[in-house]
């Protein structure tokens, strides 16, 4: 099977000095293709630099609602401008996290609702964080839509976002959360959403998957993912593995 680990943080000082060797590890599983994703000027910078180093490495870039007033999105127009190589596949992660701050919502929304513009002047897709804030993200995204695709990342579903999700064709990525025991929640809403609409990630180093807690996540877990997904969704493990790489490929417009 053919892994894409669509959000993943090589660019993270975890995997400082060890980066050859953690991605030969995840090739060896399948992994194929692995997004590095920006949050702030510096890692979407850096996302760009492994990508330069790997040919399996693409970059998201951009600026996380936790950094708002820290960067500007003109800052992250420039990084597409002066180092685009062909591989900065979005423009993430960007949306609104109310679980540590709640007293800067409207700067956040002001900052999504920017990157998303720039997203659609470059004719990009987005990938969305979204924290303690699944109604003000709905409101955000139906008000503001993204022209060339929205992916909602680590999704935790509600009535707001899966309606959301499938009214207008997101995609979502599922990553090591859904196997937490407050994932079994997920199910009824995991029925509704199609194959079609659904990607996998690790978050790494973050959200390592059971049995492996406490560990650094990387995207040789995809395969642990995977499997329960596939669990969830009443699915052939490897006929959802084509679906999901496929998946990935298209909404990233990588072509093999």
């Amino acid at each position: 099977m053919r892994y894409y680990d669509t959000h993943a943080h090589y660019n993270d000082e975890k995997f400082n000095g060890i980066v050859d060797e953690t991605l030969n590890e995840c090739m060896s599983v399948g992994v194929k293709y692995i997004n590095n994703i920006g949050y702030n000027i510096e890692s979407s910078k850096l996302a760009i630099e492994l990508s330069n180093k790997y040919k399996e490495c693409y970059a998201v870039i951009g600026i996380h609602p936790s950094d708002v007033g820290k960067c500007s999105v003109d800052e992250v127009e420039d990084l597409y401008k002066n180092l685009n190589n062909g591989k900065i596949v979005a423009i993430g992660e960007i949306g609104l996290d109310y679980y540590w701050v709640k007293d800067n919502k409207e700067e956040q929304k002001k900052l999504f609702i920017e990157q998303i513009e720039l997203a659609n002047k470059l004719k990009l897709p987005i990938v969305v964080h979204s924290r303690d804030a699944s109604l003000d993200t709905y409101l955000t995204l139906k008000e503001h839509p993204a022209k060339y695709g929205t992916l909602l990342h680590c999704f935790s579903p509600t009535e707001d976002l899966v309606r959301l999700v499938i009214d207008n064709n997101y995609m979502v990525a599922f990553g090591g959360n859904i196997t937490y025991n407050r994932a079994k929640s997920f199910q009824r809403y995991m029925d509704m959403i199609p194959a079609s609409q659904i990607v996998i990630e690790t978050d790494a180093p973050y959200l390592p998957p059971v049995p492996l807690r406490g560990t650094v996540n990387t995207s040789k877990n995809l395969p642990i993912i995977l499997e329960k997904l596939s669990e969830y969704k009443h699915m052939d493990v490897e006929e959802l593995s084509k679906i999901v790489y496929r998946n990935s490929l298209e909404f990233f417009n990588i072509k093999e």
